[in-house]
């Protein structure tokens, strides 16, 4: 795989029709800080240094106009390289750090880290901190002041760094290269600075990753690939660069233009430049034939057409993070020259639109925007589904068409987490209209009520009672919020006492449904079922309380048919006869495996 990442990332190293297509979409130039974890949970976590491809990437694809450095952070934290213009210098300096990322360090200090990257200067640029990390909080200590330690600066993480970073306009882009990672801390860190959180197992999935947070970091127009692998090139575009990735080894895709020129990595006109890896190409093609293109070859979803042309689409800025129930109000244009087009210079056809889905195509949302002046505007419902999904702005007529594709979060409105000693769950408001004057919590513990309090603007918490550590609790919780006239119920999902007990009181819990820990906790807008396994992301206790809720509901059913023959003496003799056969089998075996455990092996 690194010999794999290796050749993409040297190909991507000599591609400047990407980074110029991309500088010439978005005038402004963003400060780009990639922070890497170079902590000793990344040996394990990243043990293929990752890590290195994904600087090389971000390197590639960041526009000449950017500005760039590199921090690395464990105990401590340094800058191997200091912020400066995206140049091929910069970039040849990247690829000599490789060995700099697994120099590993014991501990995993992110607060330390996003706190110098971000204070670095200068301080009036566009700040963009990309932080890859296994996403642990591991401070130098041991034992119960590490606990509070790490809990302290976690902590202060989330209600003072995060709130800092944000008021100095200073977005954070989180990608967790594992598993083993504290999602919940990254995800509040990116919602709460604006920025894209992502997790990211495999090479591909890293390069997704890179690629949306670049799109949110430098946004472009693109125009679609549809089923039949078509995408349409009007007059109006200057120049597309195609980049199309495809199974590792596999030839390179063939690109076949309106009147049928073909496009191939071995045969194509000298203006059209072509990179090529194991894993992807890059086909940039200057004053482009309008009309139908086609490719030729099996390409990826990811794969995507960016334009440099006249009239480009432009809207409000879009949320990095989504709601679930709750619309998205969005504003669209199309603009020329940096003013927005008048009705009379529309097409009179024109159609403009949004959609969202998820990672794997399925559509979670859509809605038509409606003309309104030079402006298209509407709202996107509430998805229903948590996690990364892309958000699409279309305008679409038979003369043009133009898209715009940013990657968002959908988290909850609402999320409980319960502390660390157990004694205390604490409830956030996520959803930024939501505070503790317009919403109501109520919670239950075997069908009691529990205290709530109020810490925050938009914080609770709840204290729990002390309880038998053998058992393991569910609490259920409740919020009833009143907005704009309405009145909204969610159910959290259930919080567990002593969740590591080996039997539960209740499998009541399982009505609210599980997620996986590699999702954001869910709420709903009443009763909700997102479809998951049942054993999806459950701990040893909440398989048990599984296990005795279905005896209960099979006693349930089979208790009139038990107790009706069981007044029958046949019934009686029947279980007997049964008991006696099972009993002569299990000595018949238990004779056979002495026989065998006696007999003599063979001597030459």
């Amino acid at each position: 795989m690194r010999g794999l990442l290796s050749i993409a990332l040297w190909a991507l190293l000599s591609l400047p029709g990407l980074a110029l297509a991309q500088a010439q979409t978005e005038p402004a130039a963003p400060d780009v800080r990639m922070v890497m974890d170079v902590s000793g949970s990344m040996k394990q976590n990243d043990p293929q240094n990752l890590r290195a491809n994904a600087l090389g990437l971000a390197a590639a694809l960041l526009p000449p106009s950017a500005r760039g450095s590199i921090w690395t952070f464990g105990t401590t934290v340094a800058n191997p390289l200091p912020s400066a213009p995206i140049d091929d210098s910069w970039r040849r300096r990247v690829a000599e750090l490789r060995s700099r990322l697994t120099d590993y360090q014991q501990f995993t200090d992110i607060e330390k880290a996003l706190t110098a990257a971000a204070a670095a200067p200068p301080e009036d640029s566009d700040r963009h901190l990309i932080l890859l990390t296994d996403g642990m909080v591991d401070l130098p200590a041991s034992g119960a002041r590490k606990r509070d330690l790490d809990a302290s600066s976690r902590q202060r993480i989330l209600a003072q760094l995060a709130p800092d970073l944000a008021s100095r306009d200073v977005v954070v882009h989180p990608i967790a290269l594992s598993s083993n990672v504290d999602l919940p801390l990254l995800e509040q860190i990116a919602q709460r600075t604006g920025g894209l959180a992502a997790v990211a197992h495999t090479p591909d999935e890293l390069l997704r990753a890179f690629l949306d947070v670049l799109d949110r970091i430098v946004p472009g127009d693109q125009v679609p690939i549809d089923d039949q692998q078509h995408f349409r090139i009007d007059d109006d575009i200057d120049e597309f660069n195609a980049l199309l990735f495809h199974a590792p080894g596999a030839d390179s895709p063939v690109l076949v233009g309106p009147d049928g020129q073909r496009y191939s990595r071995d045969d194509h006109p000298g203006k059209v430049e072509w990179q090529s890896s194991q894993r992807y190409d890059l086909i940039t093609v200057p004053d482009p034939a309008p009309g139908q293109w086609r490719i030729e070859g099996q390409v990826g979803g990811d794969s995507r057409i960016s334009i440099q042309a006249d009239t480009v689409l432009r809207s409000a800025e879009l949320p990095a993070t989504l709601y679930r129930g709750f619309s998205t109000p969005l504003d669209v244009w199309l603009e020329r020259d940096g003013s927005p087009l008048a009705p009379d210079q529309l097409p009179s056809d024109l159609a403009v639109s949004a959609e969202l889905d998820d990672l794997d195509g399925n559509r979670l949302a859509a809605a038509p925007l409606v003309a309104d002046g030079r402006h298209y505007r509407g709202e996107l419902p509430g998805a229903d589904q948590l996690g990364n999904a892309r958000l699409t702005l279309i305008a679409r007529s038979d003369r043009l068409i133009r898209q715009q594709v940013q990657t968002v979060n959908v988290v909850a409105a609402l999320s409980a987490e319960l502390s660390q000693d157990g004694t205390q769950i604490v409830v956030r408001a996520n959803q930024p209209d939501l505070d503790v004057d317009n919403t109501q919590l109520s919670a239950t513990l075997t069908g009691k009520p529990l205290a709530i309090r109020q810490t925050g603007p938009r914080e609770w918490i709840i204290d729990v009672p002390q309880t038998d550590p053998n058992e393991s609790l569910p609490v259920q919780i409740q919020a009833e919020a009143r907005l704009d006239g309405r009145t909204l119920h969610f159910e959290l999902p259930i919080v567990r006492l002593n969740p590591d007990a080996a039997v539960g009181l209740s499998g009541a819990d399982l009505a609210s449904g599980v997620t996986s820990q590699s999702r954001e906790q869910d709420d709903g807008l009443g009763t909700s079922s997102d479809g998951d396994s049942l054993t999806d992301g459950l701990s040893a206790s909440q398989m048990a309380d599984i296990a005795v809720e279905k005896a209960q509901q099979g006693w349930r059913y089979a208790r009139p048919y038990v107790e009706t023959y069981a007044q029958r003496p046949v019934t009686w003799a029947v279980i007997g006869v049964i008991v006696l056969l099972w009993l002569l089998l299990r000595w018949r075996r238990a004779v056979t495996r002495r026989r065998l455990s006696r007999r003599a092996e063979p001597r030459l």
